[in-house]
């Protein structure tokens, strides 16, 4: 079950423990298994234990009590709502309404280095960095690098309100394209902190950008949502193999 990893064995141990109480095999309020048969079961050390269970314990996950035990404190079973979008519409509908806390504003002080090749990089950006609500619960710590342009024709806006629909809903920008990658790291004390969740809690890591009409980048996001609240869903038949299916009629 455990395997030879970069990742730490106690994090590996974390992990395993926080699916089984997103699965309510350990349901919210019960009492975890002790430390005797957790031994048992993992094949680790109680050193490695403890370590995980304090990891658990940091994000709210879990409750130990002296002379009592160990009890699950956190209800994770309906946590994982947000489907990462497949299309710009769809973004468009899943981040309209969110909540939002600023944390920083100003111009970028870099170049864009996108983290895939995708458009061409504009000569000036405004960074906003931001923490997203859903439910008062914080989802996603992003950094947007919106054109210096676009952005100063409504900084108010802009630094209030979800960016994505406004660009959408603006006749004088054409979205010529828009293209998003994703990967599963860990998070560093700066996300843990904002995203209420422990260092090294697994996050989708997710960059995306949005291009006009010249193939110039208007906007473009880093952003890291905790693992835990991410479902993935992708249609595997495409149009053109349906297609191909549909049998003329006689």
């Amino acid at each position: 079950m455990l395997r030879r990893s970069r990742v730490p064995l106690y994090l590996q141990v974390a992990s395993l423990m926080r699916q089984k109480i997103e699965s309510q095999q350990w349901a919210y309020g019960s009492q975890i298994p002790t430390l005797d048969e957790l031994e048992k079961e993992y094949e680790v050390s109680r050193i490695t234990l403890r370590a995980a269970l304090n990891q658990l314990e940091e994000s709210g996950i879990v409750r130990r009590t002296r002379g009592l035990g160990t009890f699950v404190a956190k209800d994770l079973s309906s946590q994982r709502w947000f489907k990462l979008p497949n299309t710009f519409e769809e973004l468009v509908d899943t981040v309209a309404n969110l909540k939002i806390r600023l944390l920083h504003i100003e111009p970028a002080q870099h170049r864009l280095v996108p983290a895939f090749p995708f458009g061409k990089v504009g000569p000036a950006y405004h960074r906003l960095r931001r923490v997203h609500y859903h439910d008062d619960v914080p989802y996603c710590l992003i950094d947007i690098y919106l054109d210096k342009v676009i952005f100063d024709s409504d900084p108010q806006a802009f630094s209030n309100a979800t960016v994505v629909p406004q660009l959408a809903a603006r006749t004088d920008i054409a979205i010529a394209g828009a293209r998003q990658i994703m990967r599963i790291t860990v998070s560093d004390e700066d996300t843990a902190g904002h995203l209420d969740i422990g260092v090294s809690d697994p996050i989708a890591d997710v960059c995306r950008a949005l291009v006009d009409e010249d193939d110039r980048i208007i906007y473009y996001a880093h952003i890291q949502y905790p693992a835990q609240m991410i479902q993935i869903e992708t249609d595997l038949m495409t149009d053109a193999r349906r297609r191909r299916k549909v049998r003329p009629s006689a």
